[in-house]
């Protein structure tokens, strides 16, 4: 992998992890910005939530290339180019997704056609709440921004230009951005592209015969977007975003109906083949990487669950993190020219002998060592990974964490710090969160903010002294009643309660089975069609309930005190 500065290809993967992972990424965006580095990124492997805001990113980097000259772009243009993604992102993710996308009855109605889901509903609102602005009013087709269009045309340039032959001779190199999705089809790595969409080659060996020996999977093969049917060559960027995070259980599959004709392409979270993104790196050539992990880690268990489910769930953490773990290795077998950062940097491993206690062996970086104490780190390791709502504390945290961290690590990989120019600190919106993190004693406010952001539910009642109790015992109270009157009004119909029971058999029945041929009609008109119809109107309830609850989150974390002001920026680098 390694290569001199000259002949460096350098590229950027950020992980999945929600908005948990993008405000992460954007604290090393911000780093990678003073050090010099962004102008020499060549490619963009991004997956899940690390999509969401690497896209962002993305359209500001074309804006800049497009708007200047290649002689006049300078580090200070990333420099605000990073501060207009952090604005914008923080924006984008305080509008709630998760709540949102049941929001409205119309659309929840719409989602009773199979071929319109709550996954394509998010990528609607990906593109309204943190893509509009930066596209800046270019042309839409069919009202959407398409991938097709995202094409990067150097100022001053004409005709297309080719990134792998023209970006040698560039002082600011023109990125492919690669989207990364999983094929629940073929179980292959799905990549969105502005020049393709589709999977790419079978890769591990230079004629690719050792992988097609191991793996028999069919291929479904990228293709160029004025190759692709009419009907997919204008394949919306929300859509393709939302493709790369909509995590299993979260969101369903995003369906690509009509580019085979007897294969309908579905699509999951990206981050179920690589979570990190490294493989588009190395599909891509890359010889140096910065690879920016906000993603959570399977947690020790110490009496796990033995009931089917638990199990099913644990089997599955269990792959993925081998998968990332080996993926990582490969990575960090050239050390100098790899950049890792990572949310439990710095976070002791332990070894236990049976009936001894556990034995903590040291990081090779501790987290005092980039200005955070080890009961921060270890809170920041643990905040939720969802598209809720996050406040201006939690948020402000995770960037200054991967600004720190990443200042860190940089500077100790010679490989990378030589492609880029150290430039003093030029002063970020999260600075006044920095010292908070780093001090002796640490701020119990912030400490509870962040230790509460694990939760996906009751953010706001765990803040205040009962308040969990308060909403447990209002739900139970809740449940009790509907029980109550269910059985006041059905408890003398015996056969009508016998009727439901089977009914409830057969519906479980025709869910677990819903792949058969004979069966799949049915499964679809009943979960894919009746269902969404039944619950749109309830879902709205639902939806309010969420954004009332992420509201008041942000505004229990808001940063209101004097030493936690959140104030423009405006210094400059060079």
């Amino acid at each position: 992998m390694a290569a001199s500065a000259g002949d460096a290809k350098l590229g950027l993967a950020l992980s999945g992890g929600g908005h948990r992972a993008a405000f992460f990424h954007i604290g090393v965006l911000a780093k990678l910005a003073e050090h010099g580095l962004l102008r020499r990124i060549e490619v963009i492997s991004t997956v899940s939530g690390g999509s969401i805001v690497g896209a962002l990113y993305y359209l500001h980097v074309k804006n800049l290339l497009e708007d200047r000259p290649d002689e006049a772009i300078t580090d200070g243009d990333y420099v605000r180019l990073v501060r207009d993604v952090e604005r914008e992102y923080r924006r984008g993710a305080a509008s709630n997704i998760r709540g949102s996308g049941w929001a409205n009855p119309i659309k929840n109605l719409e989602m009773a056609k199979p071929s319109y889901s709550r996954t394509d509903r998010v990528g609607e609102l990906y593109e309204r709440r943190f893509y509009a602005d930066a596209w800046r009013g270019r042309p839409l087709r069919r009202g959407r921004i398409a991938m097709r269009d995202l094409l990067i045309h150097p100022c001053g340039l004409e005709g297309p230009f080719d990134p792998d032959t023209q970006n040698a001779v560039r002082h600011a190199r023109v990125p492919v951005l690669l989207l990364e999705a999983t094929t629940l089809n073929t179980g292959h790595n799905w990549r969105f592209e502005a020049a393709y969409m589709g999977e790419p080659p079978r890769q591990g060996s230079p004629d690719e015969s050792t992988r097609e020996d191991i793996d028999k999977n069919v291929v479904l093969e990228r293709t160029a977007w004025d190759r692709l049917p009419a009907s997919c060559r204008d394949f919306p960027l929300g859509a393709a975003v939302a493709a790369s995070a909509c995590f299993p259980g979260g969101f369903p599959p995003m369906q690509l109906p009509g580019l085979f004709d007897d294969v309908v392409v579905e699509l999951v979270d990206g981050g179920v083949h690589d979570n990190q993104g490294i493989e588009g790196l190395v599909d891509r050539g890359c010889t140096h990487m910065v690879i920016s992990d906000g993603s959570g880690q399977m947690p020790d268990r110490a009496r796990p669950s033995t009931r089917m489910p638990a199990v099913l769930t644990r089997v599955i953490s269990i792959y993925g993190d081998a998968e990332r773990e080996q993926r990582l290795l490969g990575a960090l077998a050239h050390p100098d020219s790899v950049a890792f950062m990572h949310l439990q940097t710095g976070l002791p491993a332990h070894t236990r002998a049976p009936r001894n206690d556990a034995v903590e062996q040291s990081a090779g970086l501790q987290t005092a060592e980039f200005g955070v104490r080890l009961e921060m780190q270890r809170a920041l390791a643990n905040v939720r990974t969802d598209l809720d709502a996050f406040c201006d504390l939690e948020a402000s945290s995770l960037m200054a964490d991967g600004y720190l961290l990443a200042g860190q690590i940089v500077q100790r990989r010679p490989g990378i710090a030589g492609l880029g120019s150290e430039h003093a600190p030029a002063g970020w919106a999260f600075d006044s969160l920095i010292p908070e993190l780093g001090r002796d004693g640490p701020n119990p406010d912030l400490l509870k903010v962040l230790r509460v952001a694990k939760q996906r539910f009751l953010k706001p009642a765990r803040m205040t002294a009962g308040g969990t109790t308060f909403a447990t015992i209002a739900a139970v109270v809740a449940l009790v009643a509907a029980t109550i009157g269910l059985w006041l009004v059905l408890g003398s119909h015996a056969t009508v309660l016998f009727t439901a029971g089977l009914v409830t058999v057969g519906c479980l029945g025709l869910y677990f089975t819903s792949d058969k041929p004979y069966v799949k009609p049915v499964a679809v008109v009943l979960f894919d069609v009746l269902t969404p119809a039944l619950l749109a109107v309830p879902l709205v309830a639902l939806a309010a309930l969420q954004l009332v609850s992420g509201r008041r989150w942000r505004a229990l974390g808001a940063m209101r005190e004097p030493q936690w002001s959140h104030e423009t920026v405006t210094g400059e680098v060079g």
